[in-house]
């Protein structure tokens, strides 16, 4: 039986992230639990691609989200450069297509600069001045965010699983997590594929989709459950790819619910793309169909607390916009027609197949509603992490180095050793918590 100090469940950006500052910060025996061959093989790597700016981001009710975007932006760009990797500052463009939508870009605006983005990154703009850099995009007004990036996370969490690896960190791959139990004081996790078990002193839950059943396994979290929904792209003819340079976006009409309106999406290798939707689906890895197994669906429906669900699905205006955004995956003229509102010149046959889809859990609250900020639970052995969604990729660097300080300042990573020296790393760790002062 392999035993560790602390042990992380998930591969994913925001896993292998925390690996990297836990082993560059103290010793002991580190482990990342991963059910598939590598890193970064579902939400990590099927996102939309982009380091967003914080301009859309409320700097109070999204606090953490935000001023983590705000500081991983200078993180994952000195690394990109350090590292060769793909970096494309291409700029965002957010549109407001209706009158009331205009109120939102003069927030967007203050929220900004609130949050930590330079006057010179964002610009607001005319429908008049958007014409004259994107002909192809009608507008009543936007939001230029001139730094946000277009990048390849999946790329971002290999090359941080080798820096890790190389500080010490096991990444145990074809590891399903299966039941968790204490012995002696000690956690004890089963892989359900083979039945082998390894044992450790603490354990981080980063499983993404799978957080929420993870946590309740360990009767933690009970008054929350979750929904997934799967983001699907459509791939934009070569020949009619290049006539929008920047990403454009659009102001989102429902803010309290998961659903937004496509974006034209500017890939790092030069492809373009129209996505995502927001298809409820019953499983983290649904990547086509609503359900993989009428079990899976059936399990999903009556899981566990079922009145969170019960309250959302009372919700006449969310009832009606997931039936909308199952007509989307079924029609792609559904989907072109939402992205018409802002690029008229789109036709159908420029799309040409189905791009990639990810899907997104969002985390229910006893009320009903979708939670907006992260949400963190601990327990004396564990401690999960919830909720951690768009735009988490962004903010995975600076996170987790703040969440390694809230856990060493609670207590919770007492059985590894503080080294007196930190390992030399790219990124200064001293600054990045000066930065996240609130």
């Amino acid at each position: 039986m392999e035993k560790f100090d602390l042990t992380i469940l998930g591969g994913g950006i925001l896993g292998t992230c925390l690996s990297y500052w836990s082993s560059l910060l103290y010793e002991g025996k580190i482990a990342v639990l991963e059910k598939e061959k590598d890193v970064a093989l579902h939400t990590s790597g099927r996102n939309t691609g982009v380091v967003h700016r914080p301009f859309y981001l409320n700097p109070e009710k999204k606090k953490v989200f935000a001023r983590s975007a705000q500081i991983s932006y200078h993180l994952w760009k000195k690394y990109a450069l350090l590292r060769n990797l793909p970096w494309k500052e291409i700029g965002t463009i957010e549109v407001a297509v209706e009158k009331e939508e205009v109120n939102s870009l003069e927030k967007y605006m203050s929220w900004a600069l609130q949050n930590g983005m330079d006057e010179s990154e964002v610009e607001y703009l005319s429908g008049e001045q958007v014409r004259a850099k994107e002909p192809y995009v009608h507008c009543l007004g936007a939001v230029f965010s001139k730094t946000d990036t277009s990048v390849d996370y999946k790329s971002f969490t290999s090359s941080i699983k080798e820096e890790a690896r190389d500080q010490g960190v096991d990444f145990l791959f074809n590891f399903e997590v299966g039941k968790i139990f204490v012995e002696n004081e000690l956690l004890k996790i089963v892989n359900s594929r083979d039945g082998s078990i390894i044992e450790t002193k603490f354990l981080i839950n980063c499983l993404g989709g799978q957080a929420i059943d993870c946590a309740h396994k360990m009767r933690v979290g009970m008054e929350y459950t979750d929904l997934h929904f799967r983001g699907e792209y459509w791939q934009i003819h070569p020949d009619q790819a290049k006539c929008i340079e920047r990403n454009i976006y659009s102001v989102p009409r429902h803010k309290e619910l998961p659903f937004l309106d496509p974006h034209w999406i500017v890939r790092s290798d030069g492809r373009r793309e129209i996505g995502p939707n927001a298809v409820l689906v019953s499983g983290a890895e649904t990547y086509s169909g609503f359900f993989n197994s009428a079990g899976e669906l059936l399990k999903k429906i009556f899981e566990r607390p079922m009145t969170n669900k019960f309250k959302l699905f009372t919700n006449p205006e969310f009832l009606k916009l997931a039936k909308e955004e199952w007509m989307s995956s079924i029609s792609k003229k559904n989907m072109l027609k939402r992205v018409q509102r802002f690029i008229p010149h789109l036709k159908s046959n420029f799309l040409i197949q189905k791009g990639s889809a990810g899907v997104r859990s969002s985390v229910i609250d006893p009320n009903g509603c979708f939670a907006k900020e992260v949400v963190e639970l601990e327990s004396p052995t564990s401690y999960h992490i919830l909720n951690y969604n768009s735009p988490g990729a962004t903010g995975a660097p600076a996170y987790t180095a703040f969440l390694i300080d809230k856990l060493e300042k609670k207590g919770l990573l007492k059985g590894l050793k503080k080294r007196k020296i930190g390992l030399k790393s790219f990124w200064d760790y001293e600054e990045i918590m000066e930065n996240f002062n609130f």
